[in-house]
């Protein structure tokens, strides 16, 4: 025999709770004891889980949104969220954050805990690539947008910034200050490959745009081809988004690399500890090796960079503005949002004397 088809109304009314009640446990927000154990002795008997995709109630909302991210503490997310509360709050709304340390299982049990929640839409920044994404079935009809990714979600608004114009002007401005050769340090949370060579065939693979740091290697060696430089595959370095991810890139240029005058690095924890590195060898920053860092302006750890300034701040709120619509104005689609880059210059860089 079939289980009955039960709605939230009932669960609360077998709960003995109000919905608002109900509301507040499946947000994780805090409820009197006996009121929580009445409901998950409900929830037991029931086999009920709640749909999400239906709206709160018929006509309502609950002013609430998910956002899922892989790591909070990390500058480059901090920045996004930043501008995805703020904007929010200009709307009323509140936001349900998760953040997953860059742990693909845990940015699996988090999504399980965020389809147990009543949320009227979702911002995701996937740690995952696309072919291992964590299924979000229980998200399928809720209004959801991809953020920092391009490519990951089919029909689905995705808003990342312009990585190819990021990479090819990084890359053109260090061989105007006579710098040719140059270090790209991709950095991954999960990597895709091993090594240069082999991410240089992956950059074929059609889920490649998945990753940033493959749209900036694709400016990268856009700008060198342009210039008549040969690409070196031992100069693209692989590494982990950390301090001391930064400092083993570093370690691996000296060792390989030894003419190497430029490096474009991912992010500032990583240029800080390749900096580190670097000058405890007695390799000078700017003179012998100029470095750009990719980033945002104003949640920089280190201002003497050379920056590629991603705008984050401005990727939240347009984020934001892209779900509202999706909640708000009835739209079923939404376009991708590309946001621009620019070059902001510092102590980092200097002509090659």
């Amino acid at each position: 025999m079939d289980k009955p088809d039960y709605s939230i109304k009932d669960i609360a009314r077998l709960s003995g709770v109000s919905i608002a009640t109900l509301s507040r446990y499946f947000n994780g927000q805090s409820i009197r004891k006996d009121n929580e154990q009445k409901i998950k002795e409900v929830l037991q008997r029931t086999g009920y889980r709640p749909n999400v995709a239906a709206r709160y109630m018929k006509g309502q909302s609950t002013g609430i949104i998910g956002l899922i991210l892989p790591e909070l503490t990390h500058p480059f997310f901090a920045c996004i969220a930043d501008g995805i509360i703020s904007e929010a709050s200009h709307f009323g709304l509140s936001v349900l954050t998760g953040s997953c340390d860059g742990s693909r299982e845990k940015e699996r049990q988090i999504i399980d805990q965020f389809s147990r929640s009543i949320l009227d839409g979702l911002i995701y920044i996937p740690v995952s690539q696309a072919e291992n994404i964590p299924s979000i079935e229980s998200f399928r009809h809720l209004p959801l947008v991809v953020a920092a990714r391009r490519s990951m979600l089919p029909d689905v608004p995705h808003i990342y910034h312009d990585g190819f114009k990021g990479g090819y002007m990084a890359t053109k401005y260090l061989i105007q200050l006579g710098r040719k050769d140059i270090a790209f340090i991709a950095s991954f949370w999960t990597a895709p490959c091993r090594n240069g060579a082999e991410l240089i065939e992956y950059l074929d693979n059609p889920i490649s745009p998945t990753f940033s740091s493959c749209e900036r290697l694709r400016g990268y060696l856009a700008a060198l081809d342009e210039a008549g430089i040969p690409i070196d595959p031992d100069r693209i370095i692989i590494t982990e988004y950390s301090y001391l991810g930064g400092k083993d890139a570093a370690d691996k240029i000296l060792e390989g690399c030894g003419q190497c005058n430029g490096m474009i690095l991912m992010d500032q924890m990583v240029a800080n500890g390749a900096e580190h590195q670097l000058q405890t060898q007695g390799v000078h920053v700017p003179q012998d090796i100029s470095m750009i860092v990719y980033d945002s302006e104003d949640c920089a750890i280190n201002f003497h960079f050379t920056t590629v300034n991603l705008q984050l701040r401005e990727m939240g709120r347009q984020s934001l503005d892209t779900l509202y619509k999706l909640i708000h104005d009835g739209r079923s689609t939404v376009d991708n949002v590309c946001i621009d880059v620019k070059m902001i210059l510092r102590e980092s860089t200097t002509i090659l004397r």
